[in-house]
């Protein structure tokens, strides 16, 4: 039987290996998301705004960031609550596409962190009230934007720190997807991802319950402080080097490895017994590095499969992108199934 969905969920693209094509990921999955039928909300949370320049030419996102009106840029949302004055500012996103709105980055957001830092310890206390307001901001600024544009699914961009301000992103977050190229960096990556999920996790849910407790002894009304999964759905492998798409023998060892260290590291579970990583059930896809479609898509503000001759697309590009088209569209959809098989999604309509 199908799980319903309670509403708009959320999804991120994490790991705290940076080079591993999380941006342009996350844009093109949001396109395909959309393409398949999903009203998206994207949410650029990372200070260094690489989504928000991929998906904007630069003079709209200039005069987005010279715009006064609080809610352009999430820097502008969340102010209020960073200097302990008041509540969140209204979001105001773009349309994208069909079905896909942008709430752009802004790189005064790195001045919430501290903030965040700060606030952190202090959600055990008593008199917690102000310390929460801050640290769940970002989950109300997301059901706010997806609410505001009626988005059955939320995606957030972010950059590779765990520091505070992406614990708080992984708190409004119902599920993960790691991205990962076969290298060294990318495994040591995957040890620190599990790290951070598993503790994050447990000192919200700590901190949770210990509020809803307190409130019960005080006979106040209940906070509303949320409960988000954080679950791991999968890995997404990127080959940046291939010849007849096998990987070059450098990798072999480093990709051999992925299984075990996903399934030990990030999920607690023993490691699988299997001949490659392409059958591990836990990798959502192991995609070709498009070498030669990206800097046409960078500066078309497009996705890789929505190139055309006008773009530059020229020759045995064309088959580049029916490649591209068919490994997101797999990817997304195998994705979306998976959260609608946790009941995270809802369908459009």
């Amino acid at each position: 039987m199908r799980l319903v969905a309670r509403g708009p969920k959320s999804l991120v693209l994490f790991n705290n290996k940076g080079g591993v094509g999380k941006t342009t990921l996350t844009f093109n999955l949001a396109h395909m998301f959309a393409r398949l039928g999903r009203r998206v909300a994207l949410i650029d949370l990372d200070p260094q705004c690489n989504l928000s320049a991929l998906a904007l030419p630069d003079h709209v996102l200039e005069g987005i960031w010279d715009d006064t009106e609080p809610g352009r840029t999430v820097a502008s949302c969340v102010e209020k609550v960073r200097v302990g004055r008041g509540e969140l500012a209204e979001p105001v996103g773009c349309e994208l596409a069909d079905d896909l709105y942008l709430l752009p980055g802004d790189l005064r957001l790195s001045r919430f962190e501290p903030r965040l830092a700060r606030d952190w310890p202090q959600i055990m206390a008593e008199d917690s009230e102000m310390a929460l307001h801050a640290v769940t901001a970002l989950d109300r600024l997301a059901v706010s934007f997806a609410n505001q544009v009626d988005a059955n699914i939320v995606l957030f961009d972010v950059g590779p720190s765990l520091g505070a301000l992406n614990r708080a992103v992984l708190l409004a977050s119902d599920a993960v997807v790691v991205p990962l190229a076969p290298d060294l960096f990318s495994l040591r990556g995957l040890q620190n991802v599990g790290e951070v999920l598993h503790e994050w996790r447990d000192e919200w849910e700590t901190a949770r319950v210990k509020n809803l407790q307190s409130a019960n002894r005080r006979r106040e009304p209940q906070p509303s402080l949320p409960q988000r999964l954080m679950q791991p759905l999968g890995y997404i492998v990127q080959q940046h080097l291939a010849v007849a798409d096998v990987p070059v023998r450098a990798y072999q060892r480093w990709l051999k490895q992925i299984p075990a260290s996903f399934a030990e590291d990030v999920l607690h579970r023993p490691a699988p017994a299997l001949d490659s990583v392409q059958d591990d059930l836990y990798c959502l896809g192991f995609l070709r590095h498009f070498a030669s479609l990206v800097p046409l898509a960078q500066a078309a503000h497009k996705p890789l499969f929505e190139l055309a001759h006008a773009d530059g697309v020229v020759g045995s590009q064309y088959q580049t992108v029916a490649r591209a088209t068919k490994a997101f569209e797999q990817l997304a959809t195998g994705i979306l199934a998976r959260l609608d098989a946790l009941g995270v999604v809802a369908s459009k309509g």
